[in-house]
């Protein structure tokens, strides 16, 4: 298993990665603004530096790209928007990149909200396949981390890959186990953070109310052993501290 830790988008994107590279196994690189989007970053010395440190790289992009408006050039849109974000992840090395599920419309029926992401999530694959990337889509919060309804869309997506977030899964409550035990076969990245169920947090393992051998032990159990990326945002000393605290669990898990 490897641990690895995203950027902040917000700060230089180069110290970020010199950060990274020193404490971590890979990195989860999110191309966002300010900081480190595709149209503003200095590509060239980024694949220096990252071939340099030898740090492997996962992507992750916007969590807030419009992928289910009910606007097809919204869709567009965010479908141009994460084709430059493919550009970059395969010029930097990275096997696979994520997108997030989008609810932001949630006054739609379900059934068009959901038919809206599985119409960007097609083209996706598309775009995907012509950068040689995997693309996995991460649940979130409600309607996208309901079991049966992840189910119905990786059933209409057969080339999609899981990307699942365990904190996103604990609001209201832990759908964790649910998850995989129908999606198991689909897991090829995980995030890591703690919550009360209430929101996102982004706290350390050990704060909120997550069973973190409960849900880390359902994910070993499917014979996961990739990258665990810590989404911990509380502070950079709270991320190096869980690194250890993530191995402990880990490795007393069956």
């Amino acid at each position: 298993m490897l641990i690895g830790s995203l950027n902040n988008p917000a700060n230089d994107l180069v110290k970020e990665i010199k950060w990274v590279s020193k404490n971590f196994d890979f990195l989860d690189l999110t191309l966002e603004l300010p900081k480190a989007h595709p149209d503003t970053m200095k590509i060239s010395e980024v694949r220096k530096l990252i071939d340099k440190k030898n740090l492997p790289v996962v992507g992750h992009t916007a969590w807030y790209l419009p992928v289910g408006s009910p606007f097809k050039e919204l869709r567009l849109y965010a479908l141009s928007e994460l084709e430059k974000c493919a550009d970059v992840f395969q010029s930097l090395g990275a096997e696979k990149f994520n997108v997030h599920f989008d609810n932001s419309v949630s006054l739609l029926k379900e059934r068009y909200v959901i038919g809206f992401n599985i119409w960007t999530l097609k083209k996706l694959i598309s775009i995907g396949r012509k950068y040689k990337l995997e693309v996995m889509a991460e649940n979130t919060p409600g309607l996208f981390s309901n079991p049966v309804v992840l189910q119905q869309v990786f059933r209409k997506v057969p080339r999609l890959l899981l990307h699942l977030d365990i904190a996103h899964a604990n609001i209201p409550e832990n759908r964790t186990p649910e998850i995989l035990r129908r999606l198991s076969k689909r897991l090829t990245h995980v995030h890591i953070s703690g919550n009360h169920g209430k929101y996102d947090e982004h706290l350390t393992i050990g704060k909120g109310n997550i069973n973190w051998n409960l849900m880390l032990g359902a994910v070993k159990k499917t014979g996961y052993d990739g990258t665990i990326s810590l989404e911990v945002f509380t502070s950079t000393k709270d991320r190096l501290n869980d690194k250890p605290k993530l191995r402990k669990i880990w490795d007393s898990l069956k």
